[in-house]
């Protein structure tokens, strides 16, 4: 059923942000607001001309551009370029996958997981940057493609629950190689800091 994982982990994170993370924590209680609106407005749909869209998109545009209003000109390009990059990412893989289905060797959601978070690690370093281009990439890129389908009368509803699904995915796999590179880094000092204590005592023996 579409809509599960999407609810299920938005749950599950706002219950640990509620519950688990300390009010002093900066933005805490507007993550929990707009985490709640995201999934409200998700089953309300907006009609703009022959286009269907949820409103939960929108809203997340809305605010994610308001929360990068304070970036200097110089970033805020950058992030537009690498929304524009993800979007036309997203588009083309709907349209590949929807004319020559054959090339999908597997669930095209892993594959479209698999493939844009490969793309944005070559873009992005910073981790919320790479989490803010992929979200608004992946709005404005289901946009564009419901908006080619439409031009060619074909029907389709824009940023369904298959689509926050997709999303959720997306980002969560996001944030396991975010995870994985912290633990790397963890590794990596933990030894070398053993290393260097041993090299010490070493030469203190001499």
């Amino acid at each position: 059923m579409d809509g599960i994982l999407f609810y299920w982990m938005s749950w599950i994170v706002w219950v640990i942000v509620m519950y688990f993370i300390p009010k002093r924590v900066p933005f805490r209680f507007d993550f929990l607001f707009h985490l709640l609106a995201v999934m409200v407005l998700a089953g309300y749909n907006l009609e703009v001309f022959l286009l269907s869209i949820h409103m939960s998109g929108l809203y997340l545009i809305f605010i994610l551009c308001v929360y990068i209003r304070k970036q200097s000109i110089i970033k805020i390009i950058e992030l537009i370029s690498g929304c524009l990059i993800i979007t036309l990412a997203y588009a083309s893989f709907q349209l590949f996958s929807m004319l020559d289905p054959i090339w999908l060797i597997m669930k095209p959601s892993y594959l479209l997981c698999i493939f844009l978070n490969y793309l944005i690690l070559l873009l992005f370093k910073n981790w919320k940057h790479r989490l803010f281009v992929l979200l608004v990439g992946l709005i404005m890129g289901d946009l564009v493609y419901s908006g080619l389908l439409v031009y060619h009368s074909l029907s389709y509803e824009a940023l369904t629950y298959e689509w926050h699904d997709n999303a959720v995915l997306i980002l969560c796999a996001n944030i396991v190689w975010r995870l994985l590179e912290l633990m790397s880094r963890y590794i990596f000092s933990s030894s070398q800091s053993r290393f260097l204590s041993k090299q010490r005592k070493g030469n203190f023996n001499q």
